[in-house]
């Protein structure tokens, strides 16, 4: 930072809280660097402030630039080109007044201290809309950058410095853009819609944002017929119906719906659209991220096309629906037997009159309930007789409504091992030939996957289980007659017979 009796962005913020515009120096006193420095950032202030209130921002007739493109995949994946302007001129971007400059195309990634980008996670929205945008500011230049500042004809010492528009691509992560820090203004380049587990960013995925062909005569005849041709517009009723929970359908009334991919925002949470190939009517679902601390939410809906984004005036009430994260990471863990703790995981679980279920038994909720998650254990009686495992949905229940997981639970038992009794005949008879069929007596022995073997030698045919007998007939074994000891086995173990059965052949 070079010397200076007050910093200049200090003095100028000062100046303009009073309204001032210009400075005159006085004769006989001192100039003050203050004063130079002041007179010199009103009126690049002003000049600014008029460009940016009677043009706009965005690339001046006749120049491109800040193209964001796609990068040949796999060798770039997490990155995309910042392409320059033509062949015969640079590209160039008026951002609130500030012209950037880019001469050369750069990839993101050779920025330095660009944010590492990254692919879309199980807990983000599918797909994930992030912005890209332009960061330009205006930076000191001092004498160890550029050493004719040392003035080495003459004085030999730095007098002053310069002044130099600078500018960063920068990728605003599922979202709007974050606010500037001071000095710092945004322009939006682009907007990426990446699909979840995708590292790569496509030409599919690039929405072109910029605004091009600024010039002062051409801005107002520009706007009026992107106005009344382009931008997406409403009519009354604006949508129907006026309040609904995250799924519930909602059309929306309008004009220039079809000028490319609609996209439909319940404030500044998206969500999915389809027009049919309709100018004027949208159909969408109240999406997911609204409403999600137990109260109802009041939001403006916006349309965004091809040519930009218009809200209505109306509000939409989301109402406080229990509603689950996103597939993939609703619930942990996702399998367990009876009284296994699980975790929900949404919004909106902290509403009175609160009723999880496994399937269609009701499980018992515990402490810590909160509106993003719940505890729960696993009720008994959701794996039926003679089975290890049972797939079952969760449903939660609350007074603002009701929600069934995308995500299967998994409920299991502890399976009790087969056994033959212990008094009275394992198996009768004792004796056969193959193809005659035999009952064997014991416990726990209808539990499938289930495979019975006489000595080393699996009998196919099972003829008929209960949790009491098998009825199975006699293997083809070699070398008959033969006396082997009979073996069942189910997913809780293995029994042995202790009786022997002899193949006659």
């Amino acid at each position: 930072m070079a010397d200076y009796s007050i910093l200049p962005e200090r003095q100028l913020a000062a100046a303009r809280e009073q309204g001032y515009i210009g400075l005159h120096i006085e004769q006989g006193v001192p100039i003050l660097d203050r004063d130079l420095n002041l007179m010199h950032d009103l009126i690049a202030e002003t000049v600014r402030e008029i460009a940016t209130r009677y043009i706009g921002d965005g690339s001046p007739a006749g120049a491109g630039g800040f193209t964001v493109q796609a990068l040949p995949a796999p060798a770039h994946e997490q990155d995309f080109l910042i392409a320059a302007g033509t062949s015969s001129l640079p590209g160039r971007c008026l951002v609130a007044g500030i012209e950037a400059v880019i001469t050369e195309p750069i990839r993101y990634r050779e920025q330095a201290g660009a944010t590492e980008l990254r692919t879309p996670g199980d807990t983000q929205p599918n797909p994930r809309i992030d912005t890209v945008y332009l960061d330009v500011f205006v930076a000191e230049v001092e004498a160890g950058t550029d050493v004719s500042l040392r003035n080495p004809l003459d004085v030999g010492v730095q007098t002053s410095v310069r002044l130099q528009p600078r500018w960063m691509v920068l990728v605003a992560e599922d979202g709007g853009l974050p606010p500037a820090p001071p000095g710092h203004n945004f322009y939006v380049l682009a907007r990426l819609t990446r699909p979840r587990g995708n590292a790569t960013i496509t030409a599919q995925m690039i929405t072109d944002r910029r605004q091009s062909g600024l010039t002062v005569s051409d801005l107002e005849r520009r706007l009026r017929r992107v106005e009344t041709a382009l931008l997406p517009a409403f009519v009354n009723p604006q949508f129907t119906p006026k309040l609904g929970a995250p799924g519930d359908e909602v059309q929306i009334f309008g004009t220039n719906f079809n000028v490319g991919a609609a996209q439909v925002f319940f404030g500044d949470v998206a969500a999915a659209a389809t027009t049919g190939g309709s100018a004027t009517r949208l159909t969408t679902r109240v999406p997911r991220g609204v409403a999600t601390e137990g109260e109802a939410v009041q939001v403006l809906l916006s349309v965004e096309n091809a040519a930009g984004r218009t809200a209505t005036n109306a509000a939409f009430t989301v109402l406080p629906s229990p509603a689950f994260a996103a597939p993939g990471a609703q619930f942990e863990p996702d399998t367990g037997d009876k009284d296994t703790e699980v975790t929900l995981h949404g919004a909106n679980f902290n509403a009175p009159g609160l009723v999880v279920k496994f399937g269609s038994v009701a499980a018992t909720s515990l402490s810590g309930q909160t509106s993003r998650q719940v505890k729960v254990r696993v009720p008994p009686g959701l794996v039926p007789a003679g089975s290890a495992s049972s797939t079952v949905t969760v449903t939660v229940t609350t007074d603002a409504g009701t929600v069934v997981s995308d995500d299967q639970f998994v409920a299991t038992q502890a399976v009790p091992a087969p056994a033959f009794v212990t008094s009275g005949p394992q198996f009768t008879p004792k004796l056969g030939s193959r193809g005659d069929e035999i009952t064997l007596n014991g416990t726990n022995l209808n539990i499938a996957p289930l495979t019975v073997k006489f000595g080393a030698t699996p009998a196919p045919n099972v003829t008929s289980t209960t949790a009491t007998t098998i009825k199975v007939k006699v293997p083809v074994v070699p070398q008959p007659p033969q006396t082997v000891r009979i073996t069942v086995e189910t997913p809780g173990g293995i029994a042995e017979s202790t009786s022997t059965f002899t193949v006659n052949g």
